[in-house]
């Protein structure tokens, strides 16, 4: 059996499980098991695949079909042109949390030594991509916190691998902004926003942490506890943008406006055009 077919059958078993992208998740898994790159597997895709490679092939392949993230499976996940680690116990980075990190790199344009607070870390996406991206200058710290130890050991070992020389990350184990003192320049929340239903009906989201997906009955429990407690630590310049459902982008504008009655507040739109963040100026 040649390394297409191979990843051909794998397509097929993918697709009778369910899953939505089964030629690409086949294809990379094959990749992460020769350690080639897309130039080195096309190259190469015709020759004999080694039958001791083909069984580990079906391991990754079994695993995927019963949905277990591609990225826990390779072992990292691309945000920002980075290689993020990921495994169980953190949230897998989203393409559209992108746009949140280049909001705030242009918020920061011609500001200096701001302080800036990712709240709900993770796997330390947003907080070491604004690292990476913020004007120099711009940020003086940054304070990234999480509630899950598990989350904090990915994102202290992606700091440790993608920050050199930028503005380094203060790591905190603690809910919202329980441990924060202000002022704060800048907060960043993707926090979870995920109903109990809408986990519980997609299959895809089942072996990534609930805790870091659902919040309450309607998903915005932790979005109001974290907007009552904003203006404590926002300075009086300060912003602030979260990431939500687009379900729920009026009903958290609105409780922002509440909450911090001094700010302009506006639903901004990803790049699908969907209502994906409320921004929150001083």
């Amino acid at each position: 059996m040649t390394i297409a077919e191979a990843v051909r059958n794998a397509a097929r078993t993918l697709e009778t499980s369910g899953i939505d992208s089964p030629a690409l998740d086949a294809e990379v898994l094959m990749r992460h098991l020769l350690g080639w790159n897309r130039a080195a597997y096309l190259v190469h895709r015709n020759e004999p695949l080694d039958p001791a490679m083909a069984q580990q092939f079906a391991l990754l392949t079994e695993r995927r079909a019963k949905r277990e993230p591609i990225a826990y499976i390779v072992g990292n996940r691309e945000f920002l042109g980075l290689d993020f680690a990921v495994g169980p116990g953190a949230l897998v980075p989203r393409p559209e949390t992108e746009q949140l990190v280049e909001w705030a790199a242009a918020w920061l344009a011609g500001k200096e030594a701001m302080i800036a607070v990712d709240v709900g870390t993770g796997s330390g996406a947003i907080a070491i991509g604004i690292a990476r991206s913020a004007p120099a200058g711009s940020l003086a710290r940054i304070i990234a916190v999480d509630p899950s130890a598990d989350a904090l050991f990915w994102a202290r070992k992606n700091a440790e691998t993608l920050i050199s020389g930028e503005t380094q990350i203060d790591f905190i184990h603690g809910s919202l902004l329980d441990q924060i003192d202000g002022p704060i320049d800048l907060v960043l929340a993707n926090l979870p926003y995920l109903t109990p239903a809408q986990t519980d009906e997609n299959p895809d989201l089942a072996m990534e942490p609930r805790s870091a997906l659902v919040s309450g009955a309607d998903g915005l429990d932790l979005i109001r506890e974290l907007l009552v407690d904003l203006p404590r630590v926002l300075s009086a310049s300060g912003a602030a943008i979260l990431e939500l459902d687009p379900s729920q982008a009026e009903t958290v504008a609105a409780l922002s406006r509440a909450a911090v009655p001094d700010a302009t507040v506006k639903i901004v739109r990803d790049l699908s055009g969907r209502d994906r963040f409320v921004t929150i100026e001083r």
